[in-house]
């Protein structure tokens, strides 16, 4: 039995870490590293340990999707194989009952629901606050060296409320283009022969400064908006600042964001009597989310056991397709019960455990037809 339970759990656990792999290897990393490499080749002198540290965190935050989903399509291909090549008929022929094949399997769930546990509660937010922090490091890059903001070539939206296209050359911004806007409309537009850029810290509020020189502004008239009537100036030399606020605090806003904050700080907030119904609710919603989804690991192994002996395929197409469609509906579903987490009578908080106990249910289910078989 010992040999049995062993290589039934060893199938599912090897074939989970290959799927997992395949998953953050390809689907996940493969679009960072799209996104890495274009931004590379607009900032080539960006620091690369600066990327290797965002590739780092972007691994522990794609497990806590990747752990269940891998394990799910794991169950299905090696059930699948089993009820395809009669394992399975000759293990019940032995006498061994559905609980007692299915017992490794059992074991394997509560391992990764453990870690899918740790990963939800624990490594997820700390890299999302890491990597909110990241933008201070960002802010402290661009004090140093304020071009490293600017793309070559390309358009620039970083700035809040402001487009810039340029080509850098010899540490200036040559064809220097800008476009202030307001809500989506223009205020008013420049377009220089070249700018140098610094950044003014000796103030409150440090700007970024655009000094542009043999510059064509293009200005709302007076009393009248910039799409009714536009007045051009040219000036030999003009001087433009730009707030940097938002980089230097926007991710201390984002660090209290529900999906940002720690175990601890979760269940501080749930019992802060200061916070507001709704804000309360929000993150009553998000702990009992994490904790719904860190058990869907066992969730995915009673509803994919039985999925796996019906389909009785040993290639992996049909146990990957199926395996996707039952992770999207179930994603779906806990997304939509989150979505109501803003509202304190709604109870968001319970309706993320509706996808658990509705697999669950059917799970067992069919489970227990199979058993009778």
């Amino acid at each position: 039995m010992r040999i049995l339970d062993r290589y039934i759990a060893r199938q599912i656990f090897i074939s989970s870490v290959y799927a997992v792999a395949v998953i953050i290897i390809i689907l996940v990393l493969g679009n960072v590293f799209k996104e890495i490499l274009r931004e590379l080749a607009k900032r080539p002198d960006l620091d690369l340990v600066f990327v290797l540290k965002f590739i780092a965190l972007v691994i522990p935050i794609s497990l806590s999707l990747a752990i269940p989903f891998s394990f799910l399509t794991a169950i299905l291909l090696v059930f699948g194989r089993l009820s395809a090549d009669s394992e399975f008929v000759s293990m019940r022929m032995a006498g061994l009952s559905m609980a007692r094949i299915c017992l490794p399997v059992g074991v394997v769930a509560l391992f990764f629901t453990g870690v899918c546990g740790y990963v939800n509660l624990s490594v997820t937010p700390a890299a999302k606050t890491e990597m909110e922090g990241m933008k201070d490091s960002l802010f402290n890059l661009v004090k140093r060296e304020p071009m490293l903001l600017f793309p070559d070539k390309s358009v620039m939206t970083d700035l809040p409320e402001h487009v810039v296209y340029a080509n850098k050359e010899d540490g200036v911004l040559k064809g220097f283009n800008m476009v202030k806007t307001k809500g989506y409309i223009p205020q008013f537009f420049a377009m220089a022969e070249q700018s140098e850029v610094s950044v003014e810290l000796d103030q409150a509020d440090p700007e970024l400064v655009m000094k542009m020189k043999n510059v064509n502004l293009l200005m709302a008239a007076q009393d009248k908006s910039f799409m009714d009537a536009a007045q051009p100036v040219f000036m030999t030399e003009a001087t433009a600042g730009v707030s940097l606020a938002n980089f230097a605090s926007g991710s201390k806003g984002v660090k209290d964001q529900p999906e940002n904050v720690s175990l601890r700080r979760l269940i501080e907030k749930i019992t802060d009597e200061t916070l507001d119904p709704a804000q309360q609710a929000i993150y009553r919603t998000e702990i009992n989310m994490r904790c719904a989804f860190s058990l869907s690991c066992i969730t995915f192994a009673l509803i994919g056991v039985p999925l796996g002996l019906t389909a009785q395929r040993r290639e992996g197409t049909a146990g990957f397709i199926i395996s996707m469609f039952l992770a999207v509906v179930y994603y779906m579903m806990l997304s939509a019960a989150a979505s109501k987490s803003d509202d304190a009578e709604a109870n968001a908080h319970i309706l993320v455990w509706v996808p658990n106990v509705l697999f669950l249910s059917v799970g067992a289910f069919l489970f227990w037809r199979m058993s009778r078989k």
